[in-house]
């Protein structure tokens, strides 16, 4: 027996044909993830096989995964039925932030499942060494914060929450993935986790995760990995451990990360679970609203001004007067000629007294040229706002950099301290 390779090969036919093997996606200590073909449709697949890393082994001829060490045979046997177990309930979420599993199957001596194939590409290669606007970063979070509350919702925990297990559909949107370290939160269901097993996401798993226990865990601990997602995201940098917020505190965030989503990640990364939100709506609450869009009636417009905040998306006092001081100008104009209008309708005899009317058209008049001159502002003010985003564009990007080499250090720090505390 032959047991060099732990994947199966290019070509190989699972189902007697239905599905055929392309590529492998990703191995982790749960299984193995492939590229597959439905044949019959010609539509491309992700197929899940359970392979315990450590625990089994496939014989190359033959594809069959076997248990060599009989000791293991029991854990082997709980985490396969697991596989199963989770398998069909995310099956039931039914959400479109979730990964959409389409078959289960046993075969070769172990089990898969077969999920839809999302080629919108993964959020780790999106950010990878830089961020992403804010507004995208927020939309990402509350896409995941509802695949969440579906997941949570059925006693579910997810425990590898990190931009690697992102990907996107066809239309954009968010896929939570990988669920290959949950766990049941329900009492009448296992509390075994493999996430003992396969260890844990570094930046991304909170105290309780990594010295886990099967009571320690709640949806409080997902919402830790997703504000470090959402700090992964705005900063373009791996979130500070656990153990160095508990030991240093939080690093400080820049001045361009607004108010809101700075609150947001602190307050979901506490180093204690009870300080945390302790629900997905909580979590969400936190984050910025979105603004709403403007009221329209077919006389009236109403334009409701943004509150201004600090972040990037502020605009400039001035711009937002003299837009509402045009708007103003514009009513005022169209009624005066209103009453013009209603003038001539409603008196179609000579005017003998003319000096209201002409008084009227002068301040018009008058009215008309502010307006053009306020036009005039607002193109200069627009094109300074462009300049000023290009340069905010620029320090961001050196910030981060500077960032990026301040983390660097910090092992080296780390370390130096811990050995200045042994010698003395």
């Amino acid at each position: 027996m032959n047991n060099d390779l732990s994947n199966l090969p290019a070509g190989k036919s699972l189902q007697n044909g239905k599905y055929k093997i392309i590529k492998v996606l990703g191995q982790g200590g749960f299984g193995i993830t492939y590229l597959a073909e439905q044949t019959g449709l010609g539509m491309k697949v992700a197929i899940k096989e359970f392979f315990l890393k450590g625990s089994c082994q496939r014989d190359s001829t033959t594809s069959n995964v076997s248990i060599p060490v009989s000791d293991n045979e029991e854990l082997v046997s709980k985490c396969l039925k697991k596989f199963k177990s989770e398998a069909r309930k995310i099956a039931s979420l039914n959400n479109d932030h979730i990964v959409n599993i389409i078959d289960i199957f046993d075969e070769n001596g172990t089990s898969y499942y077969v999920m839809k194939h999302l080629d919108g590409g993964c959020l780790a290669d999106r950010i990878k060494n830089k961020a992403i606007s804010e507004d995208e970063a927020v939309k990402i979070i509350k896409e995941i914060a509802d695949a969440l509350r579906s997941v949570h919702s059925h006693g579910l925990l997810h425990l590898d929450i990190k931009p690697a297990n992102i990907l996107f559909d066809e239309r954009g949107r968010a896929v939570l993935i990988d669920f290959g370290v949950s766990k049941y939160v329900d009492s009448q269901q296992d509390t075994t986790t493999t996430s003992t097993l396969v260890g844990f996401s570094r930046g991304f798993a909170p105290l309780e995760q990594v010295n886990a226990t099967a009571s320690s865990l709640t949806p409080a601990t997902d919402l830790y990995a997703l504000g470090a997602t959402l700090y992964n995201l705005v900063m373009g940098i791996t979130p500070p451990e656990a153990s160095l917020i508990m030991d240093s505190g939080f690093p400080e965030m820049p001045a361009t990360i607004s108010e809101e989503v700075k609150q947001t990640i602190l307050k979901a990364m506490q180093p204690r679970r009870k300080d945390r939100p302790q629900n997905v709506e909580a979590f969400v609450e936190l984050l910025p609203k979105e603004s709403p869009e403007p009221a329209e009636d077919e006389a009236t417009i109403v334009i409701a001004p943004k509150p201004q905040t600090t972040n990037s998306r502020t605009r400039n006092g001035k711009y937002a007067l003299i837009i509402s001081s045009a708007l103003l100008i514009s009513s005022l104009i169209l009624f005066g000629a209103t009453i013009l209008n209603n003038k001539k309708v409603e008196n179609p005899q000579p005017i003998v007294d003319t000096s209201q009317i002409d008084a009227l058209n002068n301040q018009v008049q008058t009215l008309t040229r502010t307006n053009t001159s306020l036009q005039r502002q607002l193109e200069e003010l627009k094109t300074q706002n462009n300049t000023l985003s290009t340069e905010n564009s620029t320090l961001r990007k050196n910030n981060t950099t500077l960032q990026n080499q301040v983390n660097s250090y910090k092992p080296d720090a780390e370390r130096w301290r811990r050995q200045l505390e042994l010698n003395n």
